[in-house]
């Protein structure tokens, strides 16, 4: 193949790569698209998910961290529904004892009615009960009225967050403030275990994006997100800027690590989530290895059943390359087998059948020369007998014409005006012999020697074919000699001789080059009838006139001794009756 001409040495290279790139182009093109399409469906599924369980791990923190004040609301709608007293001794007891609380305090406003209530000097001991019992009924009705943002701690404690809760009486003034100290870990408890960062690191972060608490160890000296310039994690604080959640995946296929982020509703804190890329995406990579595979698969597949079929229709064209290669110089040989019914095999049936035409062509020219009419040609190609190589017994009639004085006549004239003379009269002969379905045996000098062959026919209908194609004949000669006179050329007179007898039938001489005909002794003696004809007669035997009698004219007969006959033998002088064509 010529690449810069896009030129092709072999048929088979064309249609390989002319059918192979289109249908991988589309194999790609169609892969690629399934590709994108179910990633996208993947990633926004994931994306979902993710957001869901980022939002369920910030829920539990949420409600962990709120639980305390879940539980001062209960206690006051309790106290003041059955108007019981409640202190903060017993709040603050409450507290205490709650699961992931560390301490809880209980600070008055500091007044100086909270100072007389707390016991000062030059008080009785009345008048201390009558304040004891003035500060239950007061604590007990009072209400939360606003809680502080959690305040991070890592201390000699350990990790613990702070809440202050501000305390409000029926007047809505100021009674005092709860501060609680929760253990951090706890907030965090089976935070990792619930959806698909599992076995990964998760972290919280303060709204300046400060590392509050990790669960991966070797970030203890990372103080804030995106610190360390890690693309992933500027990534996540350019993203947070804007949503309140989301996912952030960055380049790569698939990438070393994916983040989920979700905004806490009611505390400044971020969760984050870290996982590996190649687990949350390890489906959609999969999904594109399946599918490469699939295509390549695919796409070798088409190019074996393309090989295949395209290889049985080039190898059908090198057999019709080769066989006309073969007919071209003579070899015919066996037809190329029809392997299909598709257009190749239609072309190779036609081919098939224009060798068997080429061939039978050949045969009728080899067989019967160019002077039998095709016609009749097909005729005698339909009898089996005729195209092979030997023949068979049995009656035909045969007709022999010689021009008179033709001999003393060449002796005056120049080789090249015989010629002329000669191939004007057999243009003449040769048309009406072929008319009449005879069969030119031979010429010999001015003679042609031709007989009729009865085939499926009877004889009597041979004998009148022949008869018609003498009178024919002798009436050509005047035009003959017209065209002989416009050349200053001698006029010509003919003899015909008709004889029927039994005679061998067939093709007579060898593989390569062979010849229909007939051999016997009526051969020989219509040459001798034929001899004895003068100028412008036809001279028939007694065979033929028993089967013509009453079909025409006799103008004279008599006896002649003929060379090679042992008796004498009857010839009669003919014409047509009447003057009429011999046929209705």
């Amino acid at each position: 193949m010529d690449v810069t001409g896009f030129r092709f040495r072999t048929l088979q290279a064309r249609l390989l790569l002319l059918l192979l790139i289109p249908v991988v182009a589309i194999l790609l093109l169609g892969g690629a698209t399934s590709f994108w399409y179910a990633r996208g469906i993947m990633l926004d599924q994931w994306h979902e998910s993710a957001v869901v369980k980022l939002q369920r791990a910030a829920h539990y923190i949420e409600m962990r961290l709120l639980k305390p004040v879940d539980l001062l609301n209960v206690l006051f709608q309790v106290s003041d529904r059955n108007a019981a007293m409640v202190s903060p001794e017993q709040v603050v007891g409450f507290l205490q004892v709650m699961d992931g609380v560390v301490s809880a305090e209980y600070d008055p406003t500091g007044s100086l009615e909270f100072k007389r209530e707390r016991g000062m000097p030059g008080m009785g001991h009345m008048d201390r009960m009558n304040v004891d019992v003035h500060q239950g009924m007061r604590f007990s009705r009072s209400k939360i009225a606003s809680v502080s943002g959690p305040r991070y701690h890592a201390d000699g404690d350990g990790r613990t967050v702070t809440m202050r809760i501000t305390l409000s009486g029926p007047s809505e003034e100021t009674l005092g403030h709860l501060s609680i100290r929760m253990q951090f870990d706890y907030l965090l408890k089976d935070i990792l275990s619930l959806g698909w960062w599992q076995s990964d690191m998760a972290c919280i972060v303060d709204e300046a994006g400060i590392y509050m608490a990790h669960t991966n160890m070797t970030m203890t000296d990372r103080r804030s997100l995106g610190g360390s310039d890690d693309p992933l994690e500027q990534a996540i604080l350019q993203k947070m800027d804007s949503h309140a959640f989301g996912t952030v995946i960055p380049r790569g296929h698939p990438p070393d690590m994916v983040a989920g982020f979700y905004k806490l509703d009611q505390v400044p804190w971020t969760i984050i989530m870290f996982a590996d890329g190649r687990k949350i995406l390890g489906p959609i990579v999969t999904y594109r290895n399946v599918l490469a595979l699939g295509i390549f698969v695919l796409a070798g597949l088409v190019l074996v059943l393309i090989r295949f079929h395209m290889c049985r229709m080039v190898n059908q064209i090198q057999q019709l390359s080769t066989k006309a290669e073969a007919v071209a110089d003579g070899d015919y040989g066996s037809p190329i087998p029809v392997e299909s019914k598709d257009e190749i095999g239609q072309l190779v049936e036609s081919f098939n059948a224009m060798v068997t035409g080429l061939e039978e062509r050949d045969h009728i020219r080899n067989s019967f020369g160019r002077y039998v009419d095709p016609e009749f040609a097909r005729t005698l190609m339909e009898h089996p007998e005729a195209g092979q190589l030997g023949g068979s017994r049995r009656e035909a009639v045969m007709l022999m014409s010689d021009i008179r004085g033709f001999t003393s006549l060449s002796e005056t004239l120049g080789p090249e005006l015989i010629v002329t003379i000669l191939n004007r009269y057999f243009s003449h002969m040769i048309e009406i012999i072929r008319q009449h379905q005879g069969i030119i045996v031979d010429f010999y000098g001015d003679a042609i020697l031709v007989f009729f062959d009865p085939l499926d026919e009877p004889t009597s209908d041979t004998i009148h074919r022949a008869l018609q194609c003498a009178f024919d004949m002798q009436a050509a000669m005047p035009q003959v000699n017209r065209e002989l006179g416009k050349q200053d050329l001698p006029d010509l007179s003919m003899g015909i001789g008709i004889h029927a007898g039994q005679v061998v039938v067939g093709n007579i001489g060898s593989s390569t080059r062979a010849k229909y005909g007939v051999v016997g002794s009526a051969v020989n003696i219509t040459s001798r009838i034929q001899e004895q004809a003068r100028k412008g007669q036809i001279l028939v035997s007694d065979a033929v006139m028993e089967k013509t009698a009453d079909a025409v004219q006799v103008l004279s007969s008599f006896p002649a001794d003929l060379k090679g006959v042992d008796q004498p033998m009857s010839l009669h002088e003919i014409e047509p009756a009447d003057g009429d064509s011999l046929y209705e």
